[in-house]
């Protein structure tokens, strides 16, 4: 019996312990499950999409290609235009140009063979005033002016040393 009473000793200090909160239950994630016929669905439409959008991009850069070719033939043709432009002003500033224009439109002729004699320091001023210290009139000078050519045109016929003058001025 010893031992019975030690045992009963053992199992009385050996006391028991109050039962904890129960512990709460882990929830298990819920995987969601796909139909495959929905996955292979989802996935050839994400590839058509893809497709059409690689498509529609070609697409694109064809037609800016066309365009730029447009545009540089448009280019083409300006410059080209702008060189025949270029070509006829220089025509135009042509020396025969400028005379053939002025022989239709304006009616130029080809001067006469007549010598000129330039008298230095002469003006159809001083004429006028000439005429007008003399009391003859604004009319006079006009005649004076055509006296003075005549007389000009006779002496430069009589010397041709004295040298020649056209259309211009003298001295340039």
């Amino acid at each position: 019996m010893v031992l019975a009473a030690k045992r009963e000793s053992v199992y009385e200090e050996v006391r028991p312990v109050p039962p904890a909160a129960p512990k709460p239950l882990k929830q298990r994630k819920r995987r969601v499950r796909i139909h495959p016929m929905i996955l292979l669905l989802l996935l050839v439409a994400a590839a058509a999409g893809l497709t059409a959008l690689g498509i529609s991009q070609k697409i694109r850069a064809i037609e800016v290609e066309y365009e730029l070719q447009a545009l540089e033939t448009e280019l083409e043709h300006v410059r080209r235009e702008g060189q025949q432009l270029q070509f006829a002003v220089e025509q135009l500033k042509s020396l025969t140009q400028i005379e053939s224009a002025a022989r239709e439109r304006l009616g130029m002729i080809d001067p006469v063979d007549t010598q000129l004699l330039a008298l230095d320091g002469w003006t159809p001023e001083s004429d006028v005033q000439m005429a007008a210290n003399a009391g003859i009139g604004q009319i006079v000078g006009g005649e004076t002016r055509r006296m003075w050519a005549a007389l000009c045109q006779w002496v430069g016929a009589r010397l041709p040393v004295l040298g020649q003058a056209e259309a211009g001025r003298i001295g340039e």
